[in-house]
């Protein structure tokens, strides 16, 4: 797996849909979301092809080949246990890999009451406490940004809101953070940290990297379920 070019892109996708016409017939599907990688998804299966494309397509293509395997659409689960300051148990669920968005549910108490910054972190190292699980899980470079924004780290889910006994509902649908391949965030760590995350807003380069959302309060590793 590798970044590719627009150009490129979009010469293997005419090519991708043209053989896909051929009697041999190879399942193609391009799948283009609102916000980064746009990807071109070839399944090596007999089947028909289709596209789904926007004009609000990205400048990252990520091409993904499978051979023709019907355990690879099966749907994927992980789990967290969080400990620190505040504790919780998190799951993660993938119905459609492995393209599909993925949800992340649960429950996390112990916090003070408000929000707090969410984020998926680059390692799965907690030798040293949560600091060790090193920065956002950010594969493609980009800044930091909302879960909504086109620029934004893979590891960027937000923010949590705590209620007044510091518990806080977990609820999010991400099409960027996967269970399979090779960005998968299965062996990373889920950070919870002490303040509020301003989604890059805060107009200084620590917004542009972290969202200036303060020290971790819980973390834990993303492990197979």
């Amino acid at each position: 797996m590798g970044l590719i070019t627009p150009l490129l892109a979009w010469a293997l996708l005419g090519l991708a849909v043209g053989a896909a016409a051929e009697p041999a017939g190879r399942h193609v599907v391009y799948l283009s979301q609102n916000n980064y990688p746009s990807l071109l998804y070839i399944n090596s299966a007999h089947g028909t092809a289709s596209m789904d494309h926007r004009a609000d397509t990205s400048d990252i293509i990520q091409l993904i080949l499978h051979p023709s395997n019907p355990e690879a659409k099966q749907t994927r689960r992980a789990a967290v246990v969080l400990t620190g300051e505040a504790q919780g148990t998190l799951t993660l669920t993938q119905s459609n890999p492995p393209v599909g968005p993925t949800v992340i549910e649960g429950v996390i108490s112990n916090l003070s009451p408000g929000l707090h910054g969410f984020h998926i972190h680059q390692l799965g190292d907690l030798t040293g406490g949560c600091v060790s699980a090193g920065g956002h899980y950010n594969p493609y470079m980009r800044p930091h940004g909302s879960p909504e924004d086109r620029e934004r780290h893979v590891g960027d889910l937000g923010n949590i809101l705590a209620d007044a006994t510091g518990r806080a509902e977990v609820n999010i649908t991400d099409p960027l953070v996967t269970l399979v391949g090779p960005r998968t965030v299965l062996g990373r760590a889920v950070v919870v940290h002490a303040g509020e995350d301003d989604l890059g807003d805060g107009g200084n380069d620590e917004s542009l990297k972290t969202g200036n959302a303060g020290g971790r309060v819980a973390c834990g590793v993303i492990g197979h379920a």
